[in-house]
């Protein structure tokens, strides 16, 4: 008895042998054809710009900068593709016979497989690493980058790697179809992704202020992978990130276990091999289709009837693609009975967000919760990456005030609906207890003027937006002003007492400046960049309510140079917009417009330098108005189009269009 026992754990051993050959025989060639590309990617790169030449205009501070593209698509497709052949003898029904017939249990089976894989995919990571220590003396890459950062690059490429790898696995032990396993498995890794974002496009037509594009670009890459991996060349993985990659490792390794011990060896050749996991991919993509069909439709034609056109549209599209894929043929058979359950909980979905069940809507802390309060037109004031932290209101008044304007338009909620000329503001609460509260509306700027004025005019507001404040006029050492328009010249200040000077007077028009001026949409003058403290800078406008700095560079003989004068101007074409064939709403180029104001028998054309001068001062840079204005410079021989309205139009274009 005991020597038979040796004997079948004998035979046992030399079939995982055997096995193991098998697998490295199958799928050895992806491991091999990895590394090549790895090679190709980084060492042969280092190689071939190792002269002091092409040193010189190398910006290389990580491994990842290295063909960082072709290291992008070999870790996203290499260990796909290894988990779909390396798994496939459970998608062939002989293959399947042949490996669970043998006196082997499965958990081994699973555990050789599985590992084997990890193995081949990650030894040629492992392998470039050490070429690249190899070269690192060699080569001098110290002057780029430390040991420490080659180490990362392995360690990030192994995690990325092996939870990709896993996640196919995982997924392939759900399907007997090796096609199907590769596209879920890349669905599953971006279904957080995904969803994200349907969910943000959706929830702003049934949940007013709902903030969809700040959930749609706050971090949200780090809910996938595959999105993850893009940035590995610009950061680097957070404690926090590595932790919950290697639990989803761990995690995803027993999954695919359990699944393949449940799974049924007769169960090849079938989409999905569980019946339970039928129902969830049929409604999954329905739902997911429909978000789209929704989602589309609301953005490009509004109103509730397109979306729910949108809904009904796309969830038919998706539950017919689901029976398709599920019964393997294009000719299926509708399943009403579940068709109705789900279009029954969407439409309790529906009604739970349309009539704000959750009271989310009404949600707004009280002033004293409030810790403080970031307040602006757009996400992107926000979340602007020249700023190291968003503006922020903290004087109680202000934080009241944007409290109260938050009530008003939750209030006016139904009139807001309606509205046209729209403008938008951004709020963001931080309470005192650390948690945010975000909301985004669309309103009509002129409806809450009132409440508006008082926040920008705010002494707080100002300063908060403005980088003047943040410069001292005695540490002053340039200032560049740059005409706004096609010219070539600008006017630079570099003289103590004129910069002085110049900081203290734009400081004061700033502090003077109304709501009606830092709202218009007069095009300012020209752009300024202040230089201080050596290497800071701070970038402001010049408006064209800015009337008394306008006068100071005249007194210093500057404005000539600082902004677009009727000297920089060789004519100009002026013509009423209706006389004109562009249809402004499908785009237009600037050449387009001069060739239909050249062409047209109502153009007038002006010479006169001061009918040039007046015709700018009067003109806006927005072509919306009236009258189109087309300015020809010389210098540059370019054109500039801005326009009238009815009221700020000059006498003596108006008068020879009449």
């Amino acid at each position: 008895m005991k020597w038979g026992t040796l004997d079948m754990q004998s035979k046992t051993s030399l079939i995982k042998r055997e096995i193991i050959k098998t697998i490295f025989r199958s799928v050895g060639w992806i491991s091999i054809v990895y590394f090549l590309g790895l090679f190709f990617a980084i060492p042969l790169d280092i190689i071939m710009n190792s002269s002091e030449e092409q040193r010189i205009f190398l910006d290389i501070v990580n491994l990842f900068q290295y063909n960082f593209q072709l290291q992008f698509i070999l870790s996203i497709s290499v260990p796909v593709a290894l988990s779909v052949f390396l798994f496939r003898y459970t998608q062939v029904k002989q293959y399947s016979d042949l490996m669970h017939s043998l006196p082997v249990k499965r958990e081994s089976i699973f555990h050789q497989f599985a590992l084997a894989g990890i193995i081949l995919l990650n030894l040629p990571v492992l392998l470039i690493a050490l070429i690249v220590l190899v070269l690192y003396q060699p080569m001098d890459l110290q002057d780029f980058y430390s040991v420490g950062e080659i180490l990362n690059w392995l360690g990030i490429t192994l995690l990325f790697n092996t939870v990709i790898y896993l996640a196919g696995v995982s997924v392939g032990m759900l399907t007997g179809l090796s096609a199907v396993q590769g596209v879920l498995t890349y669905i599953f890794l971006l279904l957080p992704v995904g969803l994200i974002i349907l969910i943000s496009i959706n929830l702003p037509f049934y949940l007013f202020g709902f903030p969809g594009q700040y959930y749609m670009t706050s971090k949200f890459e780090k809910f996938s992978p595959l999105i993850a991996f893009t940035q590995m060349n610009m950061r680097t993985l957070s404690s926090v990130e590595t932790a919950v990659y290697l639990i989803l490792i761990v995690s995803l390794y027993f999954l695919g276990l359990q699944i393949y011990k449940r799974r049924r060896m007769e169960a090849v050749s079938h989409a999905l091999v569980f019946p339970i996991t039928k129902p969830i991919f049929k409604f999954g993509v329905t739902f997911c289709t429909m978000l789209l069909g929704g989602g589309y439709f609301g953005e490009m034609q509004g109103g509730t009837s397109w979306i729910i056109a949108g809904y009904v549209f796309g969830a038919l599209i998706g539950f017919a693609a689901a029976e398709m894929v599920l019964q393997k043929s294009w000719r299926v058979t509708i399943h009403v009975k579940g068709l109705m359950v789900y279009t029954a909980i969407m439409a309790a979905l529906f009604l739970l967000f349309q009539f704000d069940l959750t009271q989310y809507e009404k949600s707004i802390p009280q002033s004293n919760e409030i810790e403080r309060v970031h307040f602006s037109e757009s996400f992107h004031l926000y979340n602007d990456i020249d700023h190291e932290e968003p503006l922020y209101l903290k004087e109680y008044e202000n934080i009241d005030l944007v409290r109260r304007f938050h009530e008003k338009l939750v209030k006016d909620e139904n009139r807001q609906a309606q509205v046209t000329g729209r403008g938008s503001v951004f709020i963001v609460y931080e309470l005192k207890n650390g948690e945010e509260l975000v909301r985004d509306y669309s309103i009509n700027k002129r409806e809450y003027k009132p409440f508006l004025k008082l926040i920008y005019e705010s002494d707080e507001y100002k300063m908060a937006t403005n980088e003047i404040y943040q410069v001292s006029a005695d540490d002053t050492t340039k200032i560049t002003i740059t005409p706004s328009g096609p010219v070539s010249k600008r006017a630079v200040i570099t003289d103590k007492e004129e910069l002085k000077e110049a900081v203290e007077i734009l400081t004061e028009e700033v502090d003077a400046a109304s709501y009606e001026e830092l709202q218009g949409i007069d095009e300012p003058y020209a752009h300024i960049e202040i230089y201080y403290n050596d290497s800071n800078k701070a970038y402001m406008t010049w408006n064209p309510s800015y009337t008394r700095f306008e006068k100071w560079l005249e007194e210093k003989s500057l404005l000539n140079d600082a902004k677009v004068n009727s000297k920089d101007i060789s004519y100009a074409l002026a013509v009423k917009a209706e006389d004109i064939d562009i249809n402004f709403a499908e785009g237009y180029s600037y050449e387009e417009v001069f060739e239909e104001m050249a062409d047209s028998k109502s153009s007038i054309k002006i010479t006169d330098k001061e009918q040039i001068e007046s015709s700018l001062r009067n003109s806006n840079g927005y072509i919306e108005g009236d009258y189109i204005i087309a300015f020809y410079f010389d210098e540059q021989r370019s054109i500039d189009i801005k326009s009238f309205t009815e009221k700020t139009v000059p006498d003596f274009i108006k008068e020879r269009h009449q």
